[in-house]
C-alpha cells in the first residue's frame, strides 16, 4: 500500500475524492493506465445510502470496464460466485426482482405482483456497500493508487491555472494535475459544484434509508402458494410499491454462506403525500403501520445504527466541471437509489471519465473538451434516470399502471444489456472503443434496435401526462400495452403485451422458441444482437471476442411467461447463437 507522509507536497496525475465504489472503480482503472492516482476518504462516505444491487445491464457496463481498462477483478463484480469469500458472505444472492403493490388497510392481495426471475447464467447480488467498498480501496490499492494514511480527508481544494492544491486533516498536502470530487454535498469542492435548481430534476423524494435486523421475509407474511408461480421473495430484490411511494428490501442473509443478518431497507416518497412524523424511525413505523402486510413483516425489525433521511432528498449540482476539476456520481447529483439506478451510473460515468482522464493527462489543451463531454453524458444519463424514476413514481399510483411500466423498464434492461455486450465485441473485434463512446445519444450510448428510443421517449411523454392529469392511469396502462404487442421489435414469446403474464421464468423451452423468431421473423437489428454476422467486417464464422472474465450468454435478458416447464437449459443448447464472451 501506497501512502503519502506528511511534509512536502506530493504531485499527482489525478487526486480523487471520496472512498466508495465509484472511486475506487474509478482509481484501478487510472492506475492501471499508470496514472498516478492519489484516492482520498470523506467524512460522509459510510452514511450516504448507495445502491445495494444489480441488474443485467450492470453485469455489461462492469464486464466493459474489465475488458477495456484490462482489469479482470472488475468483471467478478458482475459475478457473485468470483468475489472475494468475505464480500460474497457479507452480500446477498439475486435471484428475482419483486413488485408488490399494496393498498392502505389490506392485506397484500396476490393478484397485484410482478416477478421477474434473474436467468440462471446470471449472477446478480446484493452489494454490502461497507465491505463492498472497502474492497473497491483495496483494489486501487493493488494497481497502484495510493491512500492517505489514518484515512484522513481533504479540507481544503484550491483550483489554480497550473495546478489543483489540496490540503488533508492529517497535515499533508499535495498537488495534481486534476481532481475528481464524489465526496457528495459536503465536498471541500462546494462552492464551484454548489446546488442548482432545486426543479431541475421532476422526482422529488423524502428518503430514509437503514440497515435493519430481524426483518421477516415476505413470505413468512403472506403464503406463497397464493402467488401462482413466484418463488420465494427474500432470494431476491422486493420492491414494495403504494401510491406515492415505495419501499426497497434487499436481504443479505438470503444464501448458505451468508454471515451478515442485516437486510438494506429505502424507503422513497413523495414528500406532499404522506403525513408523517419528523423523526426516521416514527416516520418508518407510521408508514408501514398503513399496510397490514408490511406492518407484519417489519413487527420485530430494529435499526442498526442510525437512519439516514431527508425530508428532501434530491439535489443536482449546478455545475460539474471547469478547468481541471470534476464532479461525478453524489456530487454531481442525489436522487433515489431505485431500481440499481446507483450502481449502474456509477459504472456508465467510470467507463467515460477512466478514458477521458488519461488523454486530459496527456495532452491539457485537450483536458477542457475531455471533460465537457464526460459532463454532458453525466447529465444526459441525470435526466434519462430522473424521467425513467419518475415514471416509476407515477406508475405506483396503481397496480393496473406499475404492470405495464415494468414491461418496459425490463424490455429496456434487455436490449440494452443485450446491445452492449455487442458493442463491445464489435468494439474489441475492429480495435476501436467507437461503438461503446456514442456519448452524445445520452441514455442509450451505443446501437440499439431500431424502435427502442422513439418508444422509451413515447412512453415518458405518457407519464408525464398522467402527472399533469390530461390522462388516466388505467387508459395509459392500456396504451402502454397495446404499444408493447404492436412493436416490431418485441420478441412476441415475451408475452410483455399480456398485463396477466406477470410471472417471468426462463426455460429451454421459451430459449428455443427465442431461436425460431431470431431465425425467422425478427427485425434485422434484432438479429444481429445474438447471431453472428458482418457488421464489424469478420466472417460470419470467426469467433466473437471475448469480455476479460464469466460466462456470459447471448440471451442472457431473455425472459419465459406462463410454462410449466422449469427446465434451465443454456442458450449454449440453442444452434444458431453466438455466445459473446464465453470461453
Amino acid at each position: 500500500m501506497t501512502t503519502t507522509e506528511p511534509g512536502a507536497a506530493v504531485s499527482y496525475d489525478v487526486v480523487i475524492l471520496g472512498n466508495h465504489l465509484a472511486t475506487g472503480l474509478l482509481a484501478t482503472v487510472l492506475a492501471r493506465q499508470d496514472l498516478r492516482v492519489l484516492l482520498v476518504g470523506s467524512p460522509d462516505d459510510t452514511v450516504l445510502p448507495s445502491g445495494d444491487s444489480t441488474v443485467p445491464y450492470t453485469t455489461a457496463v462492469l464486464h466493459l470496464l474489465a475488458e477495456r481498462f484490462d482489469v479482470p477483478e472488475i468483471a467478478s463484480f458482475a459475478h457473485f460466485e468470483d468475489l472475494p469469500e468475505r464480500v460474497r458472505r457479507n452480500s446477498g444472492i439475486k435471484k428475482s426482482l419483486a413488485f408488490l403493490h399494496h393498498t392502505a388497510d389490506r392485506e397484500h392481495d396476490p393478484a397485484h405482483a410482478v416477478q421477474f426471475h434473474v436467468p440462471g447464467e446470471h449472477s446478480e447480488w446484493h452489494l454490502y456497500r461497507p465491505v463492498v467498498d472497502e474492497y473497491a480501496r483495496e483494489l486501487a490499492v493493488s494497481y497502484g493508487a495510493s491512500v492517505l494514511p489514518d484515512r484522513a480527508s481533504a479540507t481544503e481544494v484550491r483550483l489554480a491555472s497550473d495546478a489543483v492544491h489540496l490540503t488533508f486533516g492529517g497535515g499533508q498536502t499535495a498537488t495534481a494535475r486534476f481532481v475528481v470530487d464524489a465526496c457528495g454535498a459536503d465536498s471541500p469542492l462546494r462552492a464551484v459544484t454548489a446546488d442548482g435548481d432545486p426543479g431541475a430534476l421532476t422526482l422529488r423524494s423524502r428518503m430514509m434509508h437503514g440497515y435493519l435486523r430481524d426483518v421477516r421475509t415476505f413470505e413468512e407474511c403472506s403464503r406463497l402458494s397464493d402467488y401462482h408461480r413466484a418463488t420465494a421473495w427474500s432470494r431476491g430484490t422486493v420492491h414494495h410499491l403504494f401510491d406515492g411511494g415505495w419501499i426497497q428490501v434487499v436481504d443479505f442473509r438470503n444464501h448458505d454462506d451468508a454471515v451478515n443478518d442485516l437486510c438494506s431497507v429505502t424507503v422513497g416518497l413523495d414528500p406532499d403525500r404522506f403525513d408523517l412524523p419528523e423523526g426516521p424511525e416514527e416516520a418508518f413505523r407510521a408508514l408501514v403501520a398503513r399496510f397490514p402486510s408490511l406492518a407484519e413483516q417489519f413487527a420485530s425489525a430494529t435499526v442498526q445504527g442510525d437512519w439516514t433521511s431527508s425530508p428532501s432528498w434530491q439535489r443536482r449540482a449546478a455545475a460539474t466541471h471547469g478547468p481541471r476539476w470534476f464532479a461525478m456520481e453524489r456530487s454531481a447529483c442525489r436522487t433515489d437509489e431505485f431500481l440499481s439506478r446507483d450502481v449502474t451510473m456509477t459504472a456508465e460515468v467510470v467507463h467515460a471519465l477512466g478514458a477521458a482522464l488519461p488523454r486530459a493527462v496527456r495532452d491539457e489543451q485537450a483536458a477542457g473538451a475531455a471533460l465537457a463531454e464526460v459532463a454532458a453524458f453525466q447529465d444526459a444519463l441525470i435526466e434519462f434516470n430522473d424521467q425513467m424514476l419518475a415514471a416509476a413514481r407515477t406508475a405506483c399510483g396503481s397496480f393496473a399502471l406499475w404492470n405495464a411500466y415494468s414491461r418496459v423498464w425490463l424490455l429496456w434492461q434487455i436490449l440494452a444489456h443485450l446491445s452492449l455486450k455487442r458493442a463491445t465485441n464489435d468494439a474489441v473485434a475492429t480495435g476501436t472503443w467507437d461503438p461503446v463512446e456514442r456519448f452524445a445519444d445520452g441514455g442509450l450510448w451505443f446501437r440499439t434496435p431500431d424502435g427502442l428510443r422513439q418508444m422509451l421517449d413515447w412512453f415518458f411523454g405518457v407519464f408525464a401526462r398522467v402527472r399533469d392529469g390530461g390522462l388516466g392511469q388505467t387508459e395509459a396502462a392500456a396504451m402502454i400495452f397495446r404499444e408493447l404487442r404492436r412493436a416490431r421489435f418485441v420478441p412476441p414469446l415475451y408475452r410483455f403485451g399480456d398485463p396477466d403474464a406477470r410471472y417471468y421464468h426462463f426455460t429451454k423451452a421459451r430459449r428455443l422458441l427465442m431461436v425460431a423468431w431470431v431465425m425467422t421473423v425478427a427485425p434485422a437489428d434484432f438479429k444481429r444482437l445474438l447471431t453472428k454476422d458482418n457488421v464489424t467486417g469478420r466472417r460470419d464464422d470467426a469467433p466473437v471476442p471475448t469480455p476479460a472474465r464469466g460466462p456470459v450468454s447471448a440471451g442472457d435478458g431473455r425472459v419465459e411467461t406462463h410454462d410449466d416447464g422449469r427446465a434451465d437449459g443454456s442458450a449454449a443448447d440453442a444452434p444458431g447463437i453466438t455466445q459473446p464472451g464465453r470461453r
